[in-house]
This record gives C-alpha cells, structure tokens and sequence, in this order.
C-alpha cells in the first residue's frame, strides 16, 4: 500500500514538474537567431547624445579637449546597478589621463571642474580665488607692483568664470563718443592700467578725454603741429616729454642759439605756435 502511494505522488510531481517546464513564460516569443548573428559596432557619439543630450550639448559648447568619443572614457556603458551602488567603480577618474597639473596640492579636481563635459566652464568659487596666483603669478605681480583700483577687486569681480574676459564697458566709459572698446587695451594693459603705452597710431581723440585743453589747441592752431598726432610727439609712454629737437634739427642760426637756447622761450606754446604760412 505505501509503495502505491510513494508511485501515485512521483507520478503528480512528475506531471506537474512537466507542466511547469512547459510553460516558462506567460507569452510565447519565438526565438530569433539571426537577430543575434551579427556582432553590433560600438556606439557613435551622436547615437550616446540621443539620450545623453545635457551630456553632449556641454561638450559642445565647453568641452574643449574632451570633445572625443565618448568610449575613450566611458570603458563600460550601462554598468550601473542599484543594488551594488558602483557609480563610483565605472566612472572615469581624472588621473587615468592627468597628471597632477595644478601642483600636488590641488588634487581635487571636481571643486573646480565640476562637469567633466564642460571642463573650461569653471566656476570662481573660494577653492579656485585662493589659488588664482599659482598659475597667474604676472597679473598677480603688476596688480601688486603697480596699484590702481583694479588691485583693490578680486579676480571674480572681473573674471566671473574661469577664462572669461570681461569688455570694459562693464565698468568704464569710452573716452570719446563713437570709440569701441576693442581699442581700450592698445593704451591700457588690464593688470597695469595707469601704466599707459601706445603706438603712433592711437586716436588723438583719446587724449582729448583728459587733455582737453592742449587737444583743443592743437586740432585749432594753423601751424604744421595741427596735422601731427599727440602719440608721434608723446610716443611710447603716457606722459613722456619730447625735445624739439628730435624733429626740428637746427631751425635757426647759431647765433640765435646762442642767445636763446630754449626753444620754448619764444616758442612759448608747442601746442598752440604761431602760423608759419605767409
């Protein structure tokens, strides 16, 4: 009787066991292999940017040298699990391609860079201001060596992001009406301001801004100095004096020389001297 028994159950679990094995999913997919067949080619960075689009549009616009594929970085593509939480294991890390160009000191390179898509766009945040001389040391030296009121504002006053040239129009006036401020810096070094240098071919006008007088003089006398620009006599430096004779070599005879040496005894006003026209 018990052997019946122990047959009757193997037979219901047997049956059942086949019932179930038969059954594997609750729709029936037919398998196909041809689907399979083909090896597939990596992805191409435009095809990552069909999902990935803040990702690709950062390269794009800020991504500078890091505008290569995406597979240069990214070894394993859609590795992350939840479960197992190793965001951190299938990130790149900066040093697979870096070395420690910032100096030993400045290894954290996410609180300055925090968007490897976008690593020119660099916030000017406290971490960054405090170590703007390690790279920069020549604007730190002139704003230093020479003080203006550009050495009173920090860096981020100026430069809101790390790069980022700011026009002069944000804080200054043009000299003259109708100037551009692309001109302003063939005067004015941004770091050295007051330390003015030009070439000859600076806009009279722009003396004019402060040197109303004199430029009023000279753009009205009818002698030979009307037709000559303030940086062909001032030239090189804001504020140098010239010799007349380093254009006049010998005007007169000696013997009016002798009696009066300087120029500027009779020639009382270089910027204003009498009409030589008959």
């Amino acid at each position: 009787m018990k052997k019946r028994v122990c047959l009757l159950v193997g037979a219901l679990v047997l049956a059942a066991s086949t019932a179930f094995a038969a059954k594997v999913a609750t729709v029936d997919i037919p398998v196909d292999t041809q689907m399979y067949a083909a090896t597939p080619a990596p992805l191409q960075p435009a095809q990552c940017a069909q999902c990935h689009t803040s990702q690709f549009g950062a390269l794009k616009e800020n991504g500078g040298k890091h505008r290569f594929d995406c597979q240069q970085c990214h070894k394993a593509i859609h590795a992350y699990n939840p479960l197992k939480n190793n965001y951190a294991q299938i990130m790149p890390k900066c040093s697979n391609c870096h070395t420690e160009i910032h100096g030993p000191a400045n290894k954290d390179c996410s609180s300055c860079h925090s968007n490897p898509h976008a690593p020119r766009k660099v916030a000017m945040n406290d971490r960054l201001l405090n170590t703007c001389q390690t790279c920069h040391r020549a604007p730190k030296a002139d704003l230093t060596q020479f003080p203006s009121k550009h050495s009173l504002l920090g860096c981020q006053r100026c430069h809101t992001t790390h790069g980022f040239k700011p026009s002069c129009e944000k804080c200054h006036k043009t000299h003259f009406p109708g100037q551009t401020y692309d001109t302003c810096t063939k005067c004015h070094s941004v770091h050295k301001p007051k330390q003015v240098t030009y070439g000859s071919d600076v806009n009279t006008a722009n003396c004019g801004a402060c040197h109303k007088v004199e430029t009023e003089k000279i753009t009205k006398t009818t002698s030979r100095h009307h037709n000559v620009s303030c940086a062909q006599c001032h030239h090189n430096k804001h504020g140098y004096i010239p010799q007349c004779t380093e254009c006049h070599k010998q005007p007169h005879p000696a013997s009016i020389l002798q009696r009066f040496p300087k120029c500027l005894g009779c020639h009382l006003d270089v910027h204003n001297l009498p009409s030589m026209k008959k």
